[in-house]
């Protein structure tokens, strides 16, 4: 690969003050890095065994990861060409960007699974001595330990993929809020049992990236755990946890009189948290339509 750019950055040279030449060179650079994302994607295996992730990584996830090394490598190398080259350096972005999408979701939809099972855990108990975190908890830290331990560890360019691993760990903390808003019944000791659980989740979602930063999602997880405690008439204060996920929370506090949106609507509450993430502009027309029932 570094055979390569060197050519590409001597085209480029040779090229210097005469536009018409750099023109057709950059064009060539352009056509060649197309070549090579071509053949990337012909290696790359799309098939029923990139979606099994109960053991070791396959020789697809092997194979497809390799892929997604070159590329990053191929990437990193391009930074240093002219900025007319911004065509080019898109396009492999943009593979790696679809590859590390195609390694991750198989992780993303078995922890969704996980997350499901919160609603069959009871926080409606007063009781405040808590023993530890809930299961569930343990079961997304044993996801996340083998995404990191066999399948991240074998990517190269762990700073190239970084923006994308934060997206992925965001959105996971995204849908993990939305559960936590749709639990119901919630009593005083289901609420530092939650607490609990936010603690910990903070620190197992920490161990995604090398370098822990703290997102404005992590912020939220962290905003929620305090609101958990808060009288309803101090929620109105709230401004670092978006109005929706308060409303939602409001339901866990309410009477048995008024039911959650998901018990008008006939839904499971996982189906609702997979509607609520998917419609963020609907909730509040769809809370105000609850109340209205």
């Amino acid at each position: 690969m570094e055979s390569i750019v060197r050519i590409m950055v001597s085209e480029l040279t040779a090229a210097r003050g005469d536009e018409e030449l750099k023109k057709l060179s950059t064009n060539n650079i352009v056509k060649a890095i197309r070549d090579i994302l071509n053949k990337c994607e012909n290696l790359v295996h799309h098939g029923s065994g990139v979606s099994e992730i109960a053991s070791v990584p396959t020789q697809y996830h092997i194979k497809n990861m390799q892929v997604i090394n070159v590329l990053c490598t191929l990437h990193i190398k391009l930074e240093e060409l002219p900025a007319e080259l911004t065509t080019g350096r898109t396009e492999v972005w943009n593979m790696i960007s679809d590859n590390i999408a195609s390694l991750l979701n198989p992780f993303r939809t078995q922890i969704e699974h996980i997350f499901n099972t919160i609603h069959d855990t009871d926080f409606g108990f007063e009781k405040q001595d808590i023993a530890g975190c809930s299961t569930y908890i343990g079961l997304i830290e044993e996801a996340i330990t083998h995404l990191t331990s066999n399948y991240l560890n074998q990517l190269s360019c762990k700073a190239t993929i970084l923006p994308k691993l934060q997206e992925f760990q965001d959105s996971l903390i995204s849908l993990y809020l939305h559960h936590l808003c749709a639990v119901r019944p919630l009593g005083e000791g289901g609420k530092m049992k939650i607490a609990t659980d936010i603690a910990e989740m903070e620190r197992v979602m920490g161990g995604l990236l090398e370098e822990h930063s703290v997102s404005e999602q992590f912020k939220v997880l962290r905003a929620f755990r305090a609101v958990l405690f808060l009288t309803v008439e101090d929620l109105c204060t709230v401004r670092n946890v978006p109005r929706p996920m308060l409303l939602n929370h409001l339901f866990s506090r309410a009477g048995d009189a008024l039911l959650s949106p998901y018990k008008v609507a006939g839904w499971t509450p996982s189906q609702y948290v997979a509607w609520l993430y998917s419609h963020p502009y609907e909730v509040v027309d769809m809370i105000q339509g609850t109340i209205q029932w």
